[in-house]
């Protein structure tokens, strides 16, 4: 859960905070860590580091009459998501330096739906006109903030939560105060250990929720990013630690991810001269650029290796049947060499191979929701790909061969 209150002490804990976690969550998550070590030696991890998981998104819109929420915006929001999860977001150049070896790309796609779930077509969304209101409380227990999730309080119940992300968009702001003390809140892998039992997240209350807010701001915003982050079992980087604690203890607290820095607690401004945890051993500043830390959307660009790794276990142990498994493997770019040109185009893409050509390689491209929209053997040396059909905007192209392996990836623009 993230919050839009920039002082620390005027916001609510939120997400991964200590009320959330059970006695077992220590062990549970170095043991799961450990794992990600040893791939060949676990035997349920049968999924390749390359692969792409795929999955599946509904929005449920929910607002009062007469206040309608502006439906272009959900391709706007899959476009930031997709561009986080596979590191082309544009901001990812922000990250300092010392950080750069650490990123890490999820190789996670998100794709809207374009059937329901009794094979209807579908937008990707739903909508519900509703007289109640959902706002969140200071201080409000967790199990009372799924209101929007029934219908009982004219809200949407989500459709199969094994098999889709179902994301909540509605009012979040507190009806006490006029406040809105948190921009979204997400449930974790259903049975995770680090969770206390009755944060468990069960078939009715299962996904995500962000507010109105988040949903209608025209700038660049990383909630949801932040949330999904959550979903799949990431925890916040302080570790969140109690905050009676005194603050020479707080540094003990961790998210138990290797390559994330320590921290005292969640940062709210992007200084990046804070170090506020120092570390006996490759001691580094706090990683502000974190998706997974409370700085502003100008600030954060990046997950790292060890909690991509995280996230694809989770959904390979924890969620194994909500996302689609595409792509094996991909081959290091050295080993194959291709020019795709001209970048922007205006319809015509040339694909020129510059080492040896075989008829079984093909072209895939997928638009920024996610969505695959051409696929196409290449059958010569000196190709040219027809892409008037396709509107204008950025997409995704790979070259495989018949083994599903990617040769070739790049982003390209459409004009």
């Amino acid at each position: 859960m993230t919050s839009n209150v920039l002082k620390a002490q005027d916001s609510l804990q939120c997400g991964f905070n200590r009320d959330f976690f059970s006695s077992s969550y220590s062990d549970w998550y170095q043991q799961t860590v450990s794992e990600l070590r040893k791939p060949k030696e676990n035997k349920r991890w049968k999924v390749s580091k390359d692969t792409e998981f795929i999955i599946p998104v509904v929005f449920h819109l929910i607002y009062p009459f007469r206040v309608p929420l502006d439906i272009a915006q959900i391709p706007k929001i899959m476009n930031e998501i997709n561009a986080d999860f596979m590191r082309l977001n544009s901001d990812s150049i922000k990250l300092r330096s010392k950080f750069k070896s650490r990123a890490g790309n999820a190789r996670i796609r998100f794709v809207l739906v374009e059937q329901d779930e009794k094979g209807q077509p579908s937008k990707g969304y739903t909508i519900r006109n509703s007289l109640n209101y959902f706002g969140i409380e200071p201080n409000q227990p967790y199990k009372d903030m799924h209101r929007m999730k029934f219908k009982a309080y004219e809200g949407t119940p989500p459709w199969n939560t094994k098999k889709y992300l179902n994301i909540w968009v509605c009012n979040l702001t507190s009806f006490e105060t006029g406040k809105t003390y948190v921009n979204g809140f997400a449930t974790p892998p259903k049975n995770a250990p680090h969770w206390s039992p009755i944060y468990f997240a069960d078939s009715l209350i299962d996904g995500i929720v962000i507010g109105k807010n988040v949903y209608s701001n025209s700038a660049r915003s990383s909630t949801l990013t932040h949330e999904i982050g959550h979903y799949l079992g990431l925890r916040h980087v302080s570790g969140d630690p109690p905050g009676f604690l005194d603050s020479a203890l707080m540094c003990t607290y961790d998210d138990s991810i290797f390559d994330t820095p320590r921290v005292l607690h969640q940062n709210y401004y992007c200084d990046t001269t804070i170090n506020s945890c120092i570390e006996p051993v490759n001691d580094l500043p706090d990683m502000l650029e974190n998706f997974m830390d409370y700085t502003g959307d100008n600030c954060k660009n990046s997950f790292t290796k060890q909690q991509v790794s995280l996230m694809r276990y989770c959904l390979n142990t924890l969620r194994p049947q909500l996302a689609n498994l595409e792509i094996k493997s991909i081959v290091k770019p050295d080993l194959f060499l291709v020019d795709v040109y001209p970048n922007p185009n205006i319809g015509s893409l040339h694909i020129d191979f510059k080492d040896s050509f075989s008829n079984n390689y093909s072209v895939v491209m997928f638009d920024y929701l996610g969505r695959k929209v051409l696929e196409s053997q290449i059958t010569q040396a000196k190709s040219i790909i027809n892409l008037e059909s396709l509107s204008s905007g950025l997409y995704s192209i790979a070259i495989t061969n018949d083994k599903s392996e990617i040769l070739y990836r790049k982003s390209i623009f459409k004009d």
